[in-house]
């Protein structure tokens, strides 16, 4: 997922440089599909980030109740 969100923030900047440089061929539209994919990649990073820090180190370490 984090390798997602990495391409989806990629794609989102260089989509809205092209639309900034080429609006003609391109259309104001690529700025919305840019900012959509900006965060659609801002949410796939901030939910890996949360698989991680899912409250698991705050219980006590049995195998019973305890994801990690």
């Amino acid at each position: 997922m984090k390798i997602i969100g990495l391409l989806l923030i990629i794609i989102g900047v260089i989509g809205i440089i092209l639309t900034v440089m080429m609006p003609a061929l391109f259309g104001y539209g690529g700025l919305i599909a840019g900012v959509a994919a900006i965060l659609t990649g801002i949410v796939f990073l901030a939910a890996c980030c949360n698989i991680r820090t899912n409250g698991c180190e705050r219980r006590h370490h049995d195998d019973n109740n305890c994801c990690c």
